[in-house]
């Protein structure tokens, strides 16, 4: 049934009048990418079905065929982290400014398909063919269209628009199969016919009566890939395991955790599988091809044995295994019994990204950089109506509580697709969301893109877009003009009034009425079109079985952010999902395969998270080393949020203050990347992302692709001094060194500007001061450094004698009635 429907929608579409083959191409590529990757639940029926029936296997535990690898890989984030972040990769981005009307508008470009390898990622020739060939491969495997990692791409040279073509697909699982064995060091006897500039891929049985594979007019990308696979096969050629450091599948924790084998061929090869099967069944074929060109193949007994010992296990002995999928899915179902609230830690808030302005009276999205947008206010939106449609005995979204009519089709529809929450808002998630709250024709509602796109920041424009998408309800709009008409009297108790109103609002719009809303201080002042507005925040808080759970909403003039609550699960329901973490991380603390270690750094990511601890000291390690491999980095969870990313660079610059490193450094690129990465159009973002440029005076060389801003991003502010010396001085992650040289940068800035005088002689300098002294061994002896810095660069320079600071200071601090030291 569900292929006949298929079909029938293909039809439809290919006839629809005027429509464009562009557009055709589009909506069959949407078809295509609707179904996710595979369910837990899907995979442990793969691992309890016979899948080689004539001889009784099962997919091996512990070998690579297991797709729970996969699975726990991509909740870690290590493929995401390679593709979007790897140091041997030069993300396309740029930055760019211009001034209009006495305003200057910022236009930023990231084009993750134009990314390419560097040809100068190691000194040995051997290794580093190795790795710009695999780099390069990389990036046409996981093209990441729009800065979302994806296999997916619109482009018709790609592997994945090759392989679901109609007449690929009934060879799709064998060319997969193929690629997996290749991976595996089994050398596949492809054969590639030439005519006419054309190529044909073949791959026949043994005895030459069966075709597995024949494909004319084979894809270049995959062609390429197949070639890279076979030079570095064990048996002749080139061996990537004999290269010194070259990479081989780990087979302890500690080779594990150098995150070398992110560079095996096997990583490249199961992750590019795990993203591409999207059913068992067709997982099932896939072992199946697996299972018969193994046999039909190789010809040499003992690389035969290996291979099918590692991939595959006889069902009456695999009782001595251990049972990977079982203890996975016991943890989520401890995890799900605890969860009355859609986010469990903030790694599944939604974060926002930049997408492409959507039409609504065309339902299309354009294909125009200019009119790219970073979407933070819809992404707060998300997050909060998410909390909205929870419905906490059935742990799904549901909007039946809201109207059936036009205005909530869109969202109804949304969470129609989305019927749970997430570990992640993926960049598919955020068009769909596109579609519901974009281009609305409300004129009460203010966008700052060609009045169509990119929401306003203040909190009377939220609630009109969540009444507009949630049906109008008489409540909820009665509750917005009354909080309007105080506003307009100036008549506004910013704390009761606001809570009130929201309270009732939310109430009318939630599945779980057991909630209530705590407002701070807002405060009044005008949006972008210059009417007035509130700005400020809440809190949105729940209870449900006694427990209770909640979100933080900040609403800022141009920049909107949620957060959870801390503590949002009570102590007992914490330690007993701790003790299942526990459990499972003791049953792996001995095990040496490559599935148990995937698995055991995946709980003490989880662990590191209920406990509420930052795995960023195993990061910060590793950018303190300053080693050419930093791929251990990209083990400890995705990076995804603009603060993990800002703390990154930030650690980066100052560690690294006294050293010069080469532009080639794995350090070096690595934080290009990352700044590359977040929407630098957004002005909360550039300022997170950059403020910490002065404290390092070779910024300008490292991040060549932002240079014409240098002079911007260096200008000191008494806001961005208070920030950086809070940053600095107050953090316990850097040595007094790090410190004091930092401060020295700093210092030297603050002698150029014109507020130079207004800085050194604030109170929250020398309060920051004699706190940092406070935290060393030596108090005086920092003091006099600190002080002593001031003076050599900002006072001595132009004749200036310190002790009128003294004064001030003095003064500053006996009326902030500041402890003595």
């Amino acid at each position: 049934m569900k292929l006949k429907k298929a079909n029938k929608v293909i039809k439809n579409i290919l006839f629809i009048p005027r429509m464009k083959n562009s557009k055709i191409i589009k909506l069959l590529l949407a078809m295509y990418t609707v179904c996710a990757r595979l369910e837990l639940s899907d995979i442990k029926t793969i691992g309890d079905s016979v899948v080689i029936e004539e001889d009784n296997l099962l997919i091996h535990p512990d070998g690579p065929l297991n797709p729970l690898r996969g699975y726990i890989m991509h909740k870690s984030g290590c493929m995401y982290n390679k593709r979007l972040y790897a140091p041997e990769i030069d993300t396309m981005y740029k930055l760019e400014q211009k001034d209009e009307n006495y305003e200057t508008i910022y236009t930023y470009t990231r084009e993750p398909v134009n990314d390419l390898a560097y040809d100068d990622i190691c000194e040995d020739k051997e290794k580093n063919e190795y790795l710009t060939q695999s780099h390069a491969l990389l990036v046409k495997m996981f093209p990441s269209t729009d800065g979302s990692f994806s296999i997916v791409s619109g482009r018709q040279d790609s592997i994945y628009s090759f392989l679901i073509k109609d007449r690929v697909k009934p060879e799709c699982m064998y060319i997969m199969a193929a690629l997996f064995l290749l991976s595996e060091q089994v050398d596949v006897p492809f054969t590639i016919e030439t005519k006419k500039k054309e190529k044909k891929l073949v791959l026949k049985s043994a005895d030459g009566t069966t075709a597995y594979i024949n494909q004319p007019r084979t894809n270049e990308n995959l062609l390429s890939l197949i070639e890279f696979l076979k030079k570095y096969i064990n048996n002749e050629g080139v061996n990537p395991s004999a290269m010194k450091g070259l990479f081989t599948a780990p087979t302890t924790y500690e080779q594990f955790m150098t995150g070398e084998f992110l560079n095996t061929s096997q990583f490249l090869i199961q992750s590019y599988i795990y993203e591409f099967i999207d059913t068992k069944e067709n997982y099932i074929k896939f072992v199946n091809a697996v299972y018969t060109l193994l046999n039909d193949q190789i010809k040499n007994k003992k690389s035969y044995k290996r291979v099918l010992n590692k991939c595959f296990i006889q069902e009456s002995v695999q009782s001595n295994e251990i049972d990977h999928t079982k203890n996975i899915c016991d943890l989520k179902d401890t995890i799900d019994k605890y969860k009355i609230f859609p986010f469990m830690d903030s790694s599944q808030l939604p974060s926002y990204t930049r997408v492409k302005a959507y039409d609504r009276e065309r339902g299309e999205f354009i294909n125009n950089e200019s009119r790219k947008y970073s979407n933070c206010v819809e992404a707060g939106i998300l997050g909060l109506v998410c909390c909205l449609v929870y419905d906490p005995n059935k742990k799904k979204y549901n909007t039946d509580h809201l109207p059936d009519n036009k205005e909530t089709k869109p969202l109804k529809d949304f969470f129609k697709k989305y019927t749970e929450p997430r570990e992640t808002t993926d960049y598919e998630m955020h068009e769909d969301w596109c579609r519901v709250i974009a281009d609305l024709k409300n004129d009460k509602i203010l966008y700052l893109k060609e009045k169509t796109n990119e929401l306003d920041s203040s909190l009377l424009n939220i609630l009109y877009v969540l009444s507009n998408i949630t049906g109008s309800k008489e409540e909820v709009v009665k509750e917005i003009k009354h909080l309007e008409e105080l506003l307009a009297d100036k008549n506004i108790n910013d704390k009761l009034d606001i809570e009130e109103s929201l309270t009732t609002m939310f109430k009318e719009l939630s599945n779980n009425k057991n909630l209530e809303i705590e407002c701070d201080i807002f405060a009044v002042g005008r949006r972008e079109d210059k009417k007035m507005d509130l700005f400020g925040e809440f809190k949105l808080i729940y209870t449900f079985n006694e427990k209770k759970n909640g979100i933080l909403v900040e609403i800022d003039s141009g920049h909107s952010s949620l957060s959870l609550l801390e503590d949002v699960l009570s102590s007992e329901d914490k330690n007993i999902i701790k003790e299942k973490l526990t459990e499972i991380q003791n049953t792996y603390s001995n095990i040496e395969s490559y599935t148990a270690c995937t698995i055991r750094q995946y709980i003490n990511i989880e662990l590191a998270k209920m406990e509420q601890k930052s795995v960023f000291s195993r990061i910060q390690e590793s950018i303190k080393n300053n080693h050419d491999n930093i791929n251990d980095i990209f083990l400890h969870g995705m990076i995804r949020s603009v603060e993990q990313k800002a703390s990154i660079v930030k650690y980066f610059l100052a560690v690294h203050v006294k050293n010069t490193l080469p532009k080639n450094n794995s350090l070096v690129r690595f934080t290009n990347n990352l700044i590359g990465s977040t929407p630098l159009d957004d002005s909360a973002t550039r300022r997170r992302m950059l403020f910490y440029y002065i404290l390092n005076k070779d910024s300008n060389d490292y991040y060549p692709r932002i240079e014409s801003f240098w002079e911007k991003v260096t200008r000191i502010t008494l806001y961005n001094f208070y920030t950086i010396i809070n940053g600095i001085l107050h953090d316990s992650d850097y040595s007094i060194d790090v410190k004091l040289e930092c401060f020295k940068r700093l210092m030297m800035v603050v002698a150029d500007s014109d507020e130079k005088y207004g800085i050194i002689s604030s109170s929250f300098l020398i309060r920051g001061i004699l706190n940092c002294s406070r935290e060393t061994n030596e108090l005086t002896k920092t003091l006099l450094e600190l002080i002593k810095i001031i003076d050599e660069t900002v006072m001595q320079p132009d004749g200036s004698n310190i002790f009128v600071i003294y004064l001030r200071w003095i003064i500053n601090v006996g009326s902030d009635n500041y402890c003595s030291l």
